[in-house]
């Protein structure tokens, strides 16, 4: 079975098993930083979160370059240890998917212990490495699969993003869409 073959496979496995795909946006890329923005949904596409979170700092100037989100826009929003137990509660017992999962993940786990609290217990599967794998280029000086931004991946697999890149729902969706994509493949369908 080729690689290709065995990364159609996982995305089939996501979706038959309903998985919760998660994004998150941040102040920024630090060891500091923290969620500003969290959404989920189910591989059915329906939203299980969707919000904006108040940090308890500030959003750095290239963060906002990239996700728009600023602190005004946070200022009525719950703080990430009221949003912890809706996720807790969403992800409990569920297969788990995120497009980068070792950032979100990250920062999942760091927003929580900046409030004190502890982040839920997942094993996250990636996203981006199973496309890496999916779309097979190798990049020889990390001698692994070269990962695809989400950007890059919804073109290269002809997948129209619907609203604002580097929104938390819009990349959920995106995601799901790129999963759905990879699943469709068939080797002998060209």
């Amino acid at each position: 079975m080729s690689v290709k073959q065995l990364a159609a496979d996982m995305a089939r496995f996501w979706l038959q098993d309903n998985a919760i795909i998660i994004d998150t946006e941040t102040t920024g890329l630090s060891t500091t930083d923290e969620i500003v923005e969290i959404s989920a949904l189910d591989c059915e596409g329906n939203v299980l979160l969707d919000t904006l979170v108040r940090p308890l700092g500030d959003i750095s100037f290239e963060a906002q370059r990239v996700h728009g989100i600023t602190l005004q826009d946070t200022a009525g929003a719950p703080t990430f240890d009221q949003v912890l137990p809706d996720l807790t509660g969403i992800i409990h017992n569920r297969t788990v998917v995120m497009f980068n999962a070792n950032f979100d993940s990250r920062m999942i786990d760091q927003s929580a212990r900046l409030h004190g609290q502890y982040a839920p217990r997942m094993s996250a599967h990636c996203a981006m490495h199973n496309y890496a794998r999916f779309h097979g280029q190798w990049d020889q000086n990390r001698e692994q699969w070269k990962w695809q931004s989400l950007e890059n991946a919804a073109w290269q697999m002809n997948i129209q993003v619907a609203g604002n890149a580097h929104r938390a729902l819009t990349d959920c969706r995106t995601t799901l869409a790129l999963i759905q994509a990879m699943a469709d493949y068939r080797p002998n369908a060209a």
